[in-house]
């Protein structure tokens, strides 16, 4: 009898322990996507935690502290950010400044492009067919840089808590990793508690690879664009091979929308087409050759529907960020799912 009491608590306190964890993760998911700013700066404290945790792995191996460790690649990661931008930025500035005077000259050749393929289509197909494509485009570019340019102070003064927070939250998640793990897992079942265990290690593995690996693609394409670029000496070829770095780490389509700006200043400044598209074609071939197949590839193995579905979904759920956050989320998605799978059969056999 007094086994039978034992068993009933036990099962008991299981539950009670199943329903708190899943009941802090609904919290805490909920936070992150109802409180202003916190998505965003989280995702960012876990880009820079995945980051930098094997410098700081590495140095604990050396029998350094991890409190002393973080501080230490911390205040060198900062460091060296500081100097990147404390060189790029005199040269970014110049190249805005020029970009924000040609404007209205490229908002109008664009409008021109446009008018000129409306009627070229309408040559072809040998009927007058109302686009008006050139109108929207214009109105469409308009607005745009007008938020752009107009409203990036305030963009900025806004970002300033995201930019505040992501550091601190992986300042924090690096330094007590060990423990948060071990504090999360504790409110476990027993029953779950292997399946738990196998799913963090093998997230955290796949998700600091797969961000140190877009990380790494993303610095390479926006390095080879930027000195192709320089080379031919085209315009803002800063602020192009910075847009193209941002933009390759959209899967399948970032490469494209990192190109469109630089065709279309070379169709309207009459440069050579070609020499830009070689440029980026190169960039991008280095990237399929090489870089994907070797360091990518390997990492997330899902199937190209499955990308491009999660890639649809993101965008429709959470804009641009849901785009960039799309892969990892399927990817982490189908890890749990197939450990949770493997735990169940193995459960009942």
């Amino acid at each position: 009898m007094n086994i039978l009491i034992q068993q009933y608590r036990l099962k008991k306190i299981e539950r009670l322990k199943l329903i708190l964890f899943l009941s802090i993760l609904a919290v805490a998911l909920l936070i992150l996507l109802k409180v202003d700013n916190m998505l965003l700066s989280f995702l960012l404290a876990f880009v820079l935690k995945y980051t930098l945790a094997p410098l700081i792995n590495y140095a604990e191996r050396r029998n350094i502290d991890r409190s002393h460790a973080t501080l230490l690649v911390f205040v060198l990661f900062f460091s060296i950010i500081g100097a990147l931008i404390y060189w790029a930025l005199p040269y970014i500035s110049v190249q805005l400044k020029a970009f924000h005077a040609e404007l209205p000259r490229y908002i109008e050749g664009t409008r021109s492009l446009i008018f000129d393929i409306e009627s070229r289509v309408e040559e072809v197909i040998n009927t007058s067919v109302e686009f008006n494509l050139s109108a929207q485009a214009e109105s469409l570019m308009v607005s745009w840089t007008k938020s752009l340019f107009e409203d990036l102070p305030n963009f900025l003064s806004k970002s300033l808590t995201t930019i505040l927070l992501a550091p601190f939250f992986a300042y924090f998640l690096l330094k007590d990793s060990h423990s948060i793990s071990k504090k999360l897992l504790d409110l476990v079942p027993n029953s779950f508690f292997e399946l738990a265990l196998s799913l963090q290690y093998q997230i955290n593995e796949q998700m600091g690879q797969f961000i140190r690996a877009r990380l790494l693609e993303a610095f390479i394409v926006g390095m080879l664009v930027w000195v192709g670029l320089s080379i031919i000496g085209f315009p803002f070829s800063h602020l192009l091979a910075l847009f193209a770095a941002l933009t390759n780490l959209i899967p399948y389509i970032g490469p494209i929308i990192g190109a469109i700006p630089a065709l279309i200043i070379a169709m309207i400044n009459g440069a050579g087409l070609l020499p830009v598209i070689g440029i980026y074609a190169f960039a991008q071939l280095i990237d399929m050759l090489f870089i994907i197949p070797l360091v990518v590839a390997k990492i997330v193995n899902l199937h190209p529907i499955t990308v491009v579905v999660s890639i649809i979904i993101g965008a429709q759920l959470l804009g641009i960020v849901g785009m960039l956050v799309s892969i990892p989320a399927a990817s982490m998605i189908k890890v749990t799912a197939q450990n949770v799978y493997h735990h169940l059969i193995n459960f009942r056999a």
